[in-house]
């Protein structure tokens, strides 16, 4: 018996120090009413966030308040992806056919440069992203039978477009989806994951050398003229792909899988409680313990079991995601703005 009663006082104890992590929501004011729909978290107080309309804020002080920036040529501009370096400097793509796509560099008070325009009519940017302060990599839909990915070894003041001859054909009509700013992710020592879609096509390019040569891995995800993958996110080798089918806004579809191997393998999750496509997505780790979200125009969920079960945080229509530690930002649709904090 009193071997039970010290097991039983160890568990107890050891029950006790387990810290219970669940995510909670607080919507922020927003300086804008226009579609936010790309999120880049500096540091723990610093965050930008882009979108329609030329427009782009910042919060200084962890989302407390926000500060309104404009492209000043006009509204023209679609925003649909940031990178921040710090509280001063960022770099934004725009995305659109042709001449439309776009990467500048933003400097506070107000320098711009504008340090790339798409030449190619049929060309369409899609998302960005940076290893750090000077490599990094842009991917948009295919052109000449292969993928477009563009790199950058300046910080994004100049750009060219990776080598074709390390890497797979395109599909037909092949691309992204320029929804949340989340279709590259950079890992470390030179890793990237493109997810893409769209024209039936469906899968991971892949690279482990800062884009020199890639690699293909199909994706379980539906597949579609208007369907694939949308959003990859990577903490490690755990990752999550999120996607689906955007003409089929009130069914489940196959829209989310794992993978704990880098890239190499993927396993659909349990279907989620939100329904229709889910446009971004985001895993983060906080005491070992795994936390994906995913959103899209009919809500915002999340998992902390690799998806075998979903819970709903807001009903809400959200476009973007990003978590850092355990807190990060939600955006979408008329400005809005939310804050998730993962806390015991």
């Amino acid at each position: 018996m009193k071997y039970l009663f010290v097991l039983t006082s160890i568990l107890l104890l050891t029950d006790c120090s387990i810290k219970q992590v669940e995510p909670t929501i607080e919507p922020l004011d927003s300086p804008t009413e226009s579609l936010l729909q790309a999120i880049s978290i500096v540091d723990e107080n610093t965050t930008w966030i882009s979108g329609h309309d030329a427009t782009f804020v910042r919060t200084r002080d962890a989302g407390e308040s926000w500060e309104l920036f404009n492209h000043p040529t006009g509204d023209s501009l679609q925003f649909r992806d940031v990178h921040g370096f710090n509280e001063n400097k960022v770099v934004l793509m725009s995305a659109g056919p042709g001449s439309l796509s776009r990467i500048f560099t933003f400097i506070e008070p107000n320098e711009w440069e504008e340090n790339f325009v798409m030449q190619d009519s049929l060309g369409f940017l899609d998302c960005i992203d940076f290893w750090d302060d000077q490599r990094g990599i842009a991917y948009g839909d295919a052109i000449d039978d292969y993928p477009y990915i563009l790199l950058t070894s300046d910080g994004g003041k100049s750009w060219i477009r990776a080598d074709s001859t390390n890497m797979p054909k395109a599909g037909k009509g092949e691309g992204g989806f320029a929804a949340s700013g989340t279709c590259v992710t950079t890992g470390e020592n030179g890793e990237a994951w493109i997810a893409t879609g769209a024209g039936g096509n469906c899968r991971f390019l892949i690279t482990k050398d800062y884009g020199q040569s890639w690699m293909e891995v199909n994706s379980p995800l539906v597949s579609g003229e208007a369907a694939g993958n949308t959003s990859v996110s990577f903490i490690g080798d755990t990752g999550v792909v999120t996607g689906g089918d955007l003409l089929i806004a009130d069914e489940y579809t196959d829209n989310c899988a794992f993978s704990k191997d880098g890239g190499a393998t993927w396993d659909l999750s349990n279907q989620p409680q939100t329904r229709g496509a889910f446009y971004g997505s985001t895993i983060t780790n906080i005491d070992g313990q795994i936390f994906a979200f995913a959103c899209g125009p009919k809500g915002l969920d999340y998992t902390s079991d690799f998806g075998k079960t979903w819970t709903t945080l807001d009903t809400l229509n959200y476009w973007a995601l990003s978590m850092k530690g355990d807190f990060g930002y939600a955006s979408g649709t008329d400005g809005k703005i939310l804050r998730i904090s993962l806390q015991p």
